[in-house]
């Protein structure tokens, strides 16, 4: 008799969080008039010195499973580090990169009242760029925020308020941020944003968990390979940060890290020694767009003590896709519902067999199979009888759903 999987748990880190520092750590390398508001600029923090350097790994798209894919081996694979969740990489849906060598110059923490001057800059030479603002600046400069996307620029998502201790203790508070920046944005802009970057990067504060979960709902993940430096410590020069900056080995795609919050006014004085040096080296500029592969620091073990149990996958993943989890009507309209969360509201329970490509109700004596291969299905009892089932289980993205009417039949 098929067993129900043991509930599982990922490993927490041991460490304890640490207070937000100001930097955001350095990778190894492997893109009209000012307006004034009133609006009160935050104190600029105290700066940590990072000591920590996270390795880039460009990535790509995946293509995820197009059969049902068992929630429990989805599970063990996040909670192994496998940020895929067990998808294969589709290369030939992959986006081709520039053929031009390009430099997308990214501008995080703002929109401050240094943005502006950012923009002016921008504007003389002709450069665009890409804005990662957080929601509660964006409340208040919803002027900038608008000016940002009437000259040409791309804005992308670096949550509500920046806070560590929330957004790494745990992903449902991370996607509380995160969309209620973007419901701040599409209601200044009429548009919701795809891009996201991860304050203080992706390194040590994401696991497999939260790549899995943003990128299934449609964001794309951008971290650099080019650190100005212009946030390790309070003040830095704009001679340091341009400095930095062309100290980087040059690469085809140059994601250059810049800060345009409070405290950053040494950025906007550097921002035209770097155009006018990238532009020697032969380089064109352009903002990030959905096509475009994200620069990405490797999964490695979180610096946050957080856990994630089997049940709490699943409900994340019910947070992060809210219309695969709720019952559908057929074109008969006839209600389905999605297999498992039947059956842990009533207490039965679903095997998965890969080998065979067949899901498996249990449901006291009594089990439904389904093969998802030859999309049939057919019925045991405690005696043994089989018969054939006259409905069928349809597969939407990776779940199973069936007619309720039907499952309560085997209770």
């Amino acid at each position: 008799m098929p067993e129900a999987p043991a509930a599982r748990t990922a490993e927490p880190a041991k460490q304890a969080a640490p207070a937000r520092p100001e930097h955001e750590p350095q990778p190894k390398t492997a893109s009209e008039p000012t307006t004034s508001e009133p609006a009160a600029e935050p104190a600029a923090e105290p700066a940590v010195e990072a000591t920590d350097e996270p390795t880039v790994e460009p990535t790509v798209p995946v293509s995820l499973p197009t059969a049902w894919v068992d929630p429990a081996e989805l599970f063990a694979r996040l909670a192994s580090g496998d940020r895929t969740g067990g998808a294969t990489r589709d290369e030939a849906a992959s986006p081709e990169g520039p053929s031009q060598p390009t430099v997308y110059l990214t501008f995080d923490d703002g929109p401050s009242k240094w943005t502006p001057q950012v923009l002016d800059v921008l504007k003389e030479y002709g450069v665009p760029a890409t804005f990662f603002v957080l929601g509660e600046q964006a409340e208040a400069r919803e002027e900038t925020i608008r000016r940002i996307v009437r000259e040409g620029h791309a804005l992308g998502n670096h949550t509500y308020d920046h806070k560590y201790e929330d957004l790494y203790g745990s992903f449902a508070s991370f996607w509380e941020q995160a969309e209620r920046t973007n419901d701040i944005l599409e209601n200044i802009t009429g548009e919701r944003v795809s891009l996201l970057r991860a304050p203080g990067g992706t390194a040590k504060n994401f696991d497999a968990f939260y790549f899995y979960y943003l990128e299934k709902a449609g964001y794309k993940i951008h971290d650099w390979n080019v650190d100005s430096g212009d946030s390790k410590r309070r003040g830095v020069p704009a001679s340091e940060i341009v400095a930095n900056v062309k100290r980087t080995k040059l690469a085809h795609e140059m994601n250059v890290l810049l800060h345009d919050g409070a405290g950053h006014e040494e950025s906007a004085k550097a921002l035209p020694d770097i155009i006018e040096y990238f532009r020697e080296q032969g380089y064109r500029f352009a903002a990030l767009t959905e096509e475009t592969k994200p620069i990405s620091f490797k999964v490695t073990k979180p610096k946050w003590s957080r856990a994630v149990s089997e049940a709490e996958h699943a409900r994340l993943l019910a947070l992060v896709e809210p219309s695969r989890d709720v019952a559908i009507l057929s074109a008969a309209s006839e209600e389905r519902v999605p297999l498992r969360a039947w059956a842990e509201e009533t207490g039965a329970t679903v095997v998965w067999d890969a080998v065979r490509e067949t899901a498996t109700v249990v449901v006291g004596q009594n089990r439904l199979h389904w093969n998802v291969r030859e999309a049939a299905g057919w019925t045991t009892d405690a005696e043994g009888r089989v018969e054939r089932i006259d409905f069928a289980l349809e597969l939407q993205g990776e779940r199973l759903y069936a007619p309720k009417a039907s499952l309560e039949s085997l209770r």
